[in-house]
């Protein structure tokens, strides 16, 4: 009785199971841009305190010391480029800015690219500052990963704690 009933809706079955599947087959292409928010980054070496934000950003709520952190970005295998990368911050120290770089590695990590720092200008609340990176060739085109290092500084007694709110790769 199970498979007379089955077998008179599995055609319209396998055909609704295969449409609604395709959006998860499709193929990424490198003009994909992919997100993250802040709370994937990780505190690296430094004196800093990371205080993560329940909205997905992350802040350095120490006064006196930087903090460094280092946020992994999920990346695109089989594309040959990075694609752009960008960090999305807000500057909100008077005396130092917001320092960020980007990191595309190998999988065994013997190899590199590095892109060097980058550091924000000025202050304030509203002291937004979009970081740009790349695109550079993937040092590793299947199994090779991203990371994005930043340096934030100390919470400024003005203004307050410069932010890391989201950053991302592709587009």
């Amino acid at each position: 009785m199970y498979r007379t009933i089955l077998s008179g809706h599995a055609p319209r079955f396998a055909i609704a199971l295969l449409v609604g599947a395709l959006p998860l087959c499709a193929t990424v292409h490198a003009e994909t841009q992919l997100n993250h928010n802040g709370g994937f980054c990780v505190a690296s070496g430094s004196s800093g305190t990371l205080s993560r934000k329940w909205q997905g950003t992350i802040t350095n709520a120490h006064t006196s010391e930087d903090l460094r952190v280092l946020c992994p970005l999920v990346r695109v295998a089989g594309q040959n480029t990075t694609g752009l990368v960008q960090i999305h911050t807000i500057d909100r120290n008077r005396f130092q800015g917001i320092d960020c770089g980007f990191y595309d590695q190998r999988a065994y990590g013997h190899d590199w690219t590095w892109s060097g720092w980058t550091t924000s200008v000025g202050s304030g609340t509203d002291n937004f500052r979009t970081f740009s990176f790349g695109p550079y060739n993937s040092q590793d085109k299947y199994e090779g990963f991203h990371q994005v290092h930043c340096v934030l500084p100390p919470s400024d007694a003005v203004y307050g704690e410069s932010v890391l709110g989201s950053y991302s790769s592709g587009g």
